[in-house]
């Protein structure tokens, strides 16, 4: 049978084209997206990848608390949620509660999050599908080539383009407080302007040392980057993002780090502020944005990238006052699930959680009318915490709290009107006996998620129920 010709594909008529791409399940579908502008015009046009397994509705935050096992989910109630976020269907977590002074492990503290993945220590996991892979041992941390950096691992995923995943393991800098390097190193360039950089692939399910040559001017030197940041480096690195095939990552206090997957290579984009501030990088609707935050205000810019110049547009300048006015423990129409409390509360001492009559508010980002917008008051907190960006629309979502960064209301700041919705409480339901236990890592993470419900999910790994 003589196959026709790779070219001839493409001057078949749409309908046809579109026949033959219908029968190829979403996995494949996606690849076929890749193959050309009329494959990809096919697909798009005909609405062939079905949109409603794609990511592309939020769900709600899931946040990472430090002293729990499993990640909580924030998020309105439902009578039918639309997605299971309990990992309850992983292998089991050590039980901490018959061991003096033991805790938990942390195989499944959220590190980051990637269209509807979740990656942990030991898993990447997509709780819609109740789909998981093991993550196979990178290489040891104990290599003494590599004590002078400590690393933060971040998702590629994008089911319209692949199936599969990556996941990076990005380097940074430690303190000039924490180690010592000789003076020729300090005065070396970073990042260099060749970046290799240990990359997971689902596809060869291994780890991989990767090249990445460097686009343009280079960020500093190593001494430069190694300067210890006023708000800490927990704070100068937080957020990242991953849009249009390319990965998002802060590489020291002053700049971020725009990683190309389709060409493998990389550049360094100057932060649009010199201010010593926390700073928090996400996605959202128009792609990559960056927020700086200074006493009672925040800023907010949108990355350019047209003609492939990078440039940070100011999208606006918001006041504080109004959310940390707000901070008091109020019951709006987003609630946490205690995901923890209900899945070890018999393991926990007998107590008993006060029922709490919620009100089945539909949260509408869209509705400028809501009743729970906040007035100025004179009560203040300490600060405010940055939760993440919602992924399709601008709004950032902030948490202020007078005392416990747990015990914090959260909030709804739309970036276009400068209005302030009050979404509720997050306070975890008996945490206070969770604390009991040690926690190294001693943070919060907070992730804006949304379920992806493609099932072809490429996994080497038969650890799929």
């Amino acid at each position: 049978m003589q196959l026709l010709p790779e070219k001839s594909m493409d001057d078949l008529p749409d309908d046809a084209l579109g026949d033959v791409l219908r029968r190829l399940p979403p996995r494949w579908l996606a690849v076929s997206r890749c193959v050309g502008k009329a494959w990809r015009r096919t697909v798009d046009e005909g609405r062939l990848l079905r949109p409603d397994l794609l990511p592309l509705s939020f769900a709600g935050i899931l946040i990472q608390f430090d002293c729990h096992a499993f990640p909580e989910f924030f998020a309105r109630p439902s009578p039918s949620p639309p997605v299971n976020t309990k990992l309850d269907f992983l292998p089991p977590p050590r039980y901490p509660f018959d061991e003096v002074g033991g805790g938990f492990d942390e195989d499944y503290f959220v590190r980051d999050h990637c269209n509807g993945l979740l990656l942990t220590r030991l898993y990447v996991v997509n709780p819609a599908t109740r789909r998981w892979d093991l993550l196979p041992l990178h290489r040891s941390l104990a290599d003494p080539k590599r004590n002078k950096f400590w690393f933060n691992e971040y998702l590629a995923f994008d089911p319209t383009v692949s199936s599969s995943y990556q996941v990076f393991n990005i380097p940074y800098l430690s303190p000039s407080t924490y180690i010592q390097l000789d003076p020729l190193v300090e005065k070396s360039e970073w990042p260099p302007s060749t970046y290799i950089l240990d990359v997971f692939s689902s596809k060869s399910d291994r780890w991989e040392e990767r090249p990445f040559v460097r686009q343009g001017n280079f960020a500093g030197i190593v001494a430069e980057a190694r300067q210890d940041h006023p708000c800490g480096w927990s704070s100068a690195k937080r957020g990242a993002a991953y849009w249009q095939q390319a990965l998002y990552v802060h590489c020291q206090p002053n700049a971020v780090m725009r990683i190309s997957l389709s060409d493998d290579k990389y550049r360094v984009i100057k932060l649009p502020t010199d201010e010593e501030t926390m700073g928090y990088l996400g996605r959202s609707k128009k792609g990559v944005y960056y927020a700086s935050f200074i006493k009672d205000l925040f800023r907010v810019w949108i990355l350019d990238e047209t003609y492939g110049q990078m440039k940070w547009m100011m999208k606006g300048e918001y006041d504080l006052k109004c959310v940390r006015a707000s901070d008091q423990r109020v019951q709006g129409p987003w609630v946490l699930q205690d995901i923890n409390y209900e899945f070890f509360r018999s393991q926990l001492p007998e107590v008993k959680k006060k029922a709490m009559v919620q009100e089945k508010t539909v949260w509408d980002s869209d509705n400028d009318g809501v009743d729970n917008v906040i007035d100025m008051a004179e009560e203040r907190c300490h600060g405010c915490v940055v939760l993440g960006f919602h992924p399709f629309k601008e709004i950032i979502f902030l948490s202020s709290s007078t005392k416990d960064i747990w015990d914090a209301t959260v909030h709804a700041y739309h970036l276009n009107s400068s209005r302030v919705e009050c979404l509720g409480n997050m306070r975890p339901a008996c945490y206070n006996l969770f604390e009991g236990f040690p926690c190294t890592e001693q943070n919060y993470e907070y992730f804006p998620y949304t379920p992806c419900w493609v099932d072809e999910f490429h996994s080497n790994n038969k650890c799929n129920l």
